[in-house]
């Protein structure tokens, strides 16, 4: 069992203090939309593996939602097969980064922003067909406060609700002709006290790890935990920031 794989995986489940929990026989399972996420988080012998998989579908049947297992590194070693036996498949493997946030990260953090700010002025100007142009710069907005919401760049803070702990954090995304005036919004993440976790940094591709360090700095974020997909972890610059590789999770949904 990987101790240390399940309780970061309990830690980013607290982090979701608003969503529906369930506990089945030691897995969790969290509804989120329209989706059903269940947390294996402890072993299962095989002799009884396969009714718990049909308990979670009801479960998931009854809330209208699509069951998804997330299966953490070196746990529930039986499970993978069996899931493909159940008509499962493995749609993404993504490795969770871990970053704790001192003194020596902000000052590498504002040595790299100088540096890509030179760089981005380097190429502000290009040539093309002999005619000069303008090329846009990375979007930095900041969103019209109000009393629910603060914003970073692209990267937006909503207060907790009455009696939670928990501050969704939502990713600001382009609206019509690319404006960023009439931008609309898409969950990412969470923040709980000094706690930020990023849940789909995959599928936000301009989302970086500078935005994200540059939203944490901003917020008093001292931990960021991060789902980025394995090759994208590997090749792009969140080790160059910081990130470690804490372990990789599997996510297996049904085969329609």
């Amino acid at each position: 069992m990987n101790e240390p794989a399940v309780k970061m995986e309990e830690q980013i489940i607290n982090l979701f203090q608003e969503a529906e929990t369930e506990v089945y026989e030691g897995w969790v399972l969290k509804t989120l939309g329209s989706r059903l996420i269940v947390f294996p988080l402890y072993n299962v012998y095989p002799d009884n593996m396969d009714e718990r998989i049909r308990a979670c579908e009801r479960l998931g049947n009854e809330k209208s939602a699509e069951c998804m297992f997330r299966i953490a590194e070196n746990t529930n070693f039986y499970l993978h097969s069996r899931l493909e036996k159940n008509r499962y498949i493995l749609r993404e493997r993504t490795i969770v980064g871990d970053l704790s946030i001192t003194e020596e990260t902000a000052d590498r953090f504002s040595l790299y922003g100088r540096r890509e700010s030179k760089n981005e002025d380097r190429t502000e100007n290009i040539i093309e067909s002999g005619t000069a142009r303008r090329v846009e710069k990375a979007p930095t907005i900041d969103a019209k406060p109000n009393s629910q919401t603060s914003s970073d760049g692209r990267l937006v803070l909503e207060k907790a609700k009455d009696g939670l702990r928990t501050e969704p954090v939502y990713m600001l995304q382009e609206g019509e002709n690319r404006s960023w005036e009439k931008a609309g919004r898409r969950r990412i993440g969470t923040k709980r006290g000094d706690h930020l976790f990023i849940a789909d940094a995959n599928k936000s591709s301009r989302l970086k790890a500078a935005d994200i360090l540059h939203f944490s700095l901003r917020n008093n974020i001292t931990r960021v935990l991060v789902d980025v997909p394995e090759a994208t972890f590997l090749c792009e610059n969140f080790e160059e920031y910081g990130f470690r590789k804490a372990y990789s999770c599997s996510c297996y949904r049904k085969q329609l």
